[in-house]
C-alpha cells in the first residue's frame, strides 16, 4: 500500500520530500524520487525510511521544476532490494504507482515480448507505457492505451523526458489519489492529508481520471484514461491504511473507523469496565465502540512509534518488530475486565501478543474485537497477503482463533456493518472473495507469493 507523489512547480524535490513524509505510514521498505533535470530523468532512492533512503533536499541544487516520488510497501518484487520510481526501459519516462498489475506478465510477453523477462509489475508497467510513448508521442495517450492491456489496481504519476505529467487512477478507482492545481503548482499526493499538511486545496481525482500537465501548470487539463467502472474503493483503506485525516471517496477515515466501532458495540453482548485501543489504527474504532457502549476509554497499550508498524513490515522482521512494538500500561488494566479493540486480525501474532500482555498486567478479563470482518482472502490489489496460508481466519474458526490469541471472548464485526460505517460500495474480496475482476487464485498466488520471503 504504497505513497506516491508528484510535483510540477518551483523546489520539486524539496517539496516531494515532505509529501513523503506525510505519507510515510504508507511504506517503510523504500523510498525514491525522480527528477526531469533538463532533457534527463534523474532518481534518487534506496532502502528504508525517506530520511534514510534519500538525501537531505538541501543537498540537492538541480534546477527542475518536475518530479515524483514514492515510498514502497512491497507488494510485488523483492522487499528491500528495489524501490520506485523506476525508469522505463529507454529512460524515456518514470513511473510510480501504488497497487498491483495482476497480469503484468501477460501483458509484457504480448506487447514487448520475450526479449525481457520481468519479476515486478512495476517494471513491467513502466516499459509497456513506454512503448504506447513511442507509438503515440503524448505521455496521456500513452496511458490510456496501456489502461487497455493491464488489470488490477492503480494510482499513479509518471513523467517523461520531455515534461510532461500524467496523475492518474484505475477504472475501478481501488486507490487514493488526490490533485491540487494552481497557476503556479500542481501536486499530486496518494492521500489528500498530505496535500493538507503543505498547505494546499485538494481535490480527488475520480475512478479512471487522469490529470495531464505539458510543461506548465497553466498548460494542464483532466480526463479519462477509459470508462468509469463500478466504484470499487479498497475497504482496507478505511479500516488502516489511510491517515484518520485523509478523504478517500469523500469520507473521511476516522469518521468511518468510528462508525465501525459503534456498529461493532451494537452486537456485542459481553458487559466490559473499560475499552483499550490498539495504537494507532485501532483507536477511532475504539472510540467510536466506547461511545456507544457508554464504557471508558483509557490507554492500556503504548506503541512505540520508532519501531515502524508491524503489518507493513516484511516476513524477516516483522515478528521482531512486534514485541518492540506494543508496552502495557498495568495501571490501565490491571483488574478490570477489557475490551481491546483493533482494527481487524490478520495474521494473529499482534492479536495473541497483545491478549498476552493484558494478562501479564492483571486484567480481569480479555475480550477481543475487531472493527473488521474475518480476513479469509489474498488480495492482489496492493496488500501483501497474496496467500491464503498467511491468515489466520483462511484455516481457523472464530472459536479457534480465540483459543489460539488467549482471549476469553472474540468478536468480529459483520461485512455488512463494515460497508454501512463506510457508506460506499467497496471491494470486499478479502472478506468475501468477490473482487473487481474474476481471478484464478492459485495462479496468482504463485505469482505473487514467489521471491517474497
Amino acid at each position: 500500500m504504497c505513497g506516491i507523489a508528484a510535483w510540477m512547480g518551483e523546489l520539486p524535490y524539496y517539496n516531494l520530500y515532505q509529501l513523503l513524509l506525510e505519507q510515510q505510514h504508507r511504506g517503510h521498505d523504500a523510498a525514491g524520487i525522480a527528477i526531469r533535470y533538463r532533457s534527463d530523468l534523474r532518481v534518487f532512492g534506496g532502502g528504508g525510511y525517506v530520511w534514510k533512503a534519500l538525501p537531505e533536499p538541501e543537498s540537492i541544487s538541480l534546477e527542475s521544476k518536475l518530479g515524483i516520488g514514492h515510498v514502497r510497501y512491497s507488494t510485488s518484487g523483492g522487499y528491500d532490494e528495489v524501490y520506485q520510481p523506476v525508469l522505463s526501459n529507454n529512460r524515456t519516462i518514470a513511473l510510480a504507482f501504488n497497487g498491483n498489475i495482476y497480469n503484468y506478465v501477460e501483458a509484457s510477453k504480448e506487447i514487448l515480448g520475450d526479449r525481457k523477462s520481468y519479476d515486478w509489475d512495476a517494471a513491467a508497467f513502466a516499459d509497456l507505457i513506454e512503448h504506447y510513448y513511442g507509438e503515440t508521442r503524448s505521455l496521456i495517450e500513452a496511458v490510456r492505451e496501456t489502461a487497455k492491456l493491464v488489470k488490477g489496481a492503480y494510482s499513479l504519476v509518471v513523467i517523461s523526458s520531455k515534461g510532461e505529467l500524467v496523475a492518474a487512477r484505475d477504472p475501478h478507482g481501488i486507490r487514493p489519489l488526490a490533485v491540487s492545481i494552481n497557476d503556479e503548482v500542481v501536486a499530486v499526493a496518494s492521500e489528500t492529508a498530505a496535500l493538507g499538511a503543505l498547505g494546499l486545496n485538494w481535490a480527488e481525482l475520480p475512478r479512471s481520471g487522469a490529470l495531464y500537465c505539458q510543461g506548465s501548470p497553466r498548460n494542464c487539463y483532466t480526463d479519462s484514461i477509459a470508462s468509469a467502472k463500478p466504484p470499487r474503493p479498497c475497504v482496507f483503506e478505511y479500516i488502516y491504511f489511510l491517515r484518520p485525516d485523509s478523504v478517500f471517496e469523500g469520507v473521511v477515515a476516522h469518521e468511518a473507523r468510528k462508525r465501525m466501532g459503534m456498529l461493532l458495540a451494537r452486537i456485542d453482548d459481553v458487559v466490559v469496565d473499560l475499552v483499550v485501543p490498539v495504537p494507532d489504527s485501532g483507536r477511532s474504532a475504539a472510540i467510536g465502540y466506547a461511545i456507544e457502549k457508554g464504557v471508558p476509554l483509557d490507554e492500556g497499550l503504548y506503541r512505540n512509534r520508532f519501531v515502524g508498524r508491524a503489518f507493513i513490515s516484511s516476513p524477516s522482521i516483522r515478528k521482531r518488530r512486534l514485541l518492540r512494538k506494543f508496552s502495557p500500561i498495568p495501571s490501565t488494566i490491571r483488574g478490570r475486565r477489557v475490551a481491546i479493540v483493533d482494527d481487524s486480525i490478520v495474521r494473529g501474532d499482534t492479536s495473541r501478543w497483545i491478549t498476552r500482555l493484558a494478562r501479564a498486567s492483571g486484567a480481569r478479563e480479555v475480550h477481543f474485537r475487531s472493527a473488521s470482518p474475518p480476513l479469509r482472502y489474498p488480495c492482489f490489489f496492493g496488500i501483501d497477503i497474496p496467500s491464503r496460508d498467511e491468515l489466520i481466519a483462511s484455516k481457523h474458526s472464530v472459536e479457534e482463533i480465540r483459543r489460539i490469541i488467549g482471549a476469553d471472548t472474540l468478536l468480529y464485526n459483520t461485512v455488512e456493518n463494515l460497508v454501512k460505517a463506510i457508506g460506499k460500495p467497496v471491494c470486499l474480496g478479502c472478506f468475501t472473495s468477490k473482487y473487481p475482476y474474476p481471478l484464478h487464485l492459485q495462479l496468482l498466488e504463485q505469482r505473487f507469493v514467489s521471491g517474497r520471503r
